[in-house]
């Protein structure tokens, strides 16, 4: 059976044109947004891509939350999972504390935030040319294991015309030769949600091309150093696995 690699968040297309009551209308229906990470993480881009842009509009976070929480319980989507609940999304005045939509019980178990091994002070320069990102990670399916090193997976960047690079989950046993982690086949890419963590447990997502992160933008302006000057304490790329 064939299986697609590419990890499944990055990156997606969002109309900035859209006003803030037009862009939670979008993301209670869009078949383009299937979780509440997606939905949170389009908030996220669509401010700072206007704040950018200098068209500044004021988040009240207490309204977001509502109407967050609401979206989530109309589609049927799970609330994140505990590792969430320092985590905080970065609006200019305030922000939106994700422990407001944490689950503790339920469905949240079925989710697992994984860490990158290859941790750095600059993350995103793994996203701008070639290379790989392990991580640990034992799938609940396989109960039983003696191949050499730790059971996880790696990620691998893939040229794209994007400012930033795509993921695919490496499946081939090429891939791992030399490695400290190998792969099972009960690993799969639909499952992964990538994201970026900064200083204080802030959330910076992939998901959207918008912002900083533009279709064409490394033709027409240095993206990482502008970037790296205003998020300088990111410092982590993570997956969240949904089991």
């Amino acid at each position: 059976v064939s299986r697609c690699n590419t990890i499944p968040n990055i990156y997606h297309d969002l109309d900035f044109n859209l006003s803030f009551e037009e862009l939670l209308e979008w993301l209670s229906v869009s078949e383009d947004v299937t979780s509440l990470m997606m939905a949170i993480e389009a908030v996220w881009t669509w401010y700072w891509y206007r704040y950018y842009q200098n068209i500044q509009y004021t988040v009240n976070t207490d309204i977001l939350f509502t109407k967050l929480a609401d979206i989530a319980g109309r589609r049927g989507w799970s609330l994140l999972p505990p590792a969430f609940f320092l985590y905080t999304i970065p609006f200019y005045f305030s922000s939106l504390k994700l422990s407001r939509l944490v689950l503790f019980q339920g469905k949240a178990k079925n989710h697992v935030v994984i860490d990158c091994v290859d941790t750095c002070k600059q993350p995103l320069i793994f996203l701008s040319k070639e290379a790989k990102l392990k991580f640990h990670f034992k799938h609940p399916s396989v109960t039983s294991c003696n191949l050499p090193g730790k059971c996880g997976f790696i990620l691998k960047t893939v040229p794209s015309e994007a400012a930033l690079w795509t993921l695919r989950l490496c499946t081939d046993k090429e891939d791992y030769l030399g490695e400290t982690v190998h792969f099972h086949d009960e690993i799969r890419a639909e499952k992964m949600h990538v994201f970026i963590s900064g200083f204080n447990y802030r959330l910076y997502p992939l998901t959207w091309l918008g912002w900083l992160h533009v279709k064409d933008a490394h033709k027409e302006r240095d993206i990482w150093g502008e970037y790296m000057d205003d998020f300088g304490f990111i410092n982590n790329i993570h997956v969240m696995y949904s089991t």
